[in-house]
């Protein structure tokens, strides 16, 4: 049987979507894009609240994503998922990725923060695991992936081809360096792309990239004020959120992928369901 040193083999795949690796051998050829629009008074007015009885501004909108995606990825375990050398794998740790900029500044680097979770972490160990490897980024004079590209990018060309290509095999049959994968941001369960951090509301869909393994990827937006109507046909204006979610469609059926995203929006909209430790005996 074959074995990862990061995940593991997933045998009770259905006999249809064991055929989905050779059909559709690469993440660029099974691409699912949802945008997901959601309201967050309620989510505002929480983190107002934590703020206040702390007595500082500690949490933001930022953590209670990431605590959400944390939270489905943990209800929802398909999600955690990838598919290498045409196997279905089950990824042995919950793992994010975002870019940290240093300042709001075109000039300023970027620094990748990879965060790994527990499933039964609430909001709060969630939330300071997210601030420690934002300070830990905007504090570092170079982060461990970029001391690793220089080493790769002091090679010659020709060394350089070869060497991405031998790692991407030795990725395929589950003997990527550890060592590596530790610092490469597209080895995790999601990539997340705050890009309401440079003011932008409306964020783009966005690829997979076919290095690595990661199998989603969010773009999230910046809130914004947004004028609907209710069921009475008023004029409302409620505080909106744009997330573009982009998902290798082989690593879950559409109807399992769409329960998922109800259940994140769940949390999104009522995140003191967060500050509970998830019943694990309920992961489906």
């Amino acid at each position: 049987m074959p074995k990862r040193n990061d995940a593991t083999l997933v045998t009770d795949i259905k006999i249809f979507n064991r055929m989905f690796p050779y059909l559709m051998p690469k993440r660029s050829e099974s691409l699912i894009y949802y945008k997901m629009e959601i309201e967050m008074t309620n989510a505002l007015n929480f983190i107002k609240q934590k703020n206040r009885d702390c007595g500082e501004k500690k949490f933001r909108l930022f953590d209670v994503v990431l605590a959400s995606l944390a939270r489905t990825f943990v209800m929802r375990p398909a999600l955690n998922r990838f598919i290498a050398n045409s196997e279905y794998w089950q990824r042995d740790e919950i793992s994010f990725n975002f870019v940290v900029k240093k300042d709001l500044t075109e000039q300023a680097p970027e620094r990748n923060a990879i965060v790994k979770f527990q499933p039964e972490m609430t909001f709060e160990e969630i939330s300071e695991i997210i601030r420690n490897a934002i300070d830990e980024a905007r504090h570092s004079d170079e982060s461990a992936d970029e001391t690793t590209i220089k080493y790769f990018l002091k090679m010659p060309k020709p060394l350089l081809r070869f060497a991405v290509h031998r790692l991407k095999r030795l990725d395929e049959k589950g003997r990527y360096p550890r060592s590596l994968r530790e610092v490469d941001g597209l080895h995790v369960s999601a990539y997340v792309a705050n890009l309401g951090s440079i003011n932008i509301a409306n964020p783009p869909m966005h690829h997979l990239y076919e290095w690595g393994t990661t199998s989603v990827f969010i773009t999230m937006g910046k809130m914004h004020r947004k004028r609907l109507l209710d069921d009475q046909d008023n004029e409302i204006i409620k505080n909106t959120l744009e997330l573009m979610i982009t998902i290798d469609e082989r690593i879950a059926e559409g109807f399992y992928f769409m329960k998922a995203m109800k259940e994140m929006q769940t949390f999104l909209e009522n995140p003191q369901l967060l500050e509970e430790r998830p019943d694990l005996s309920q992961i489906r």
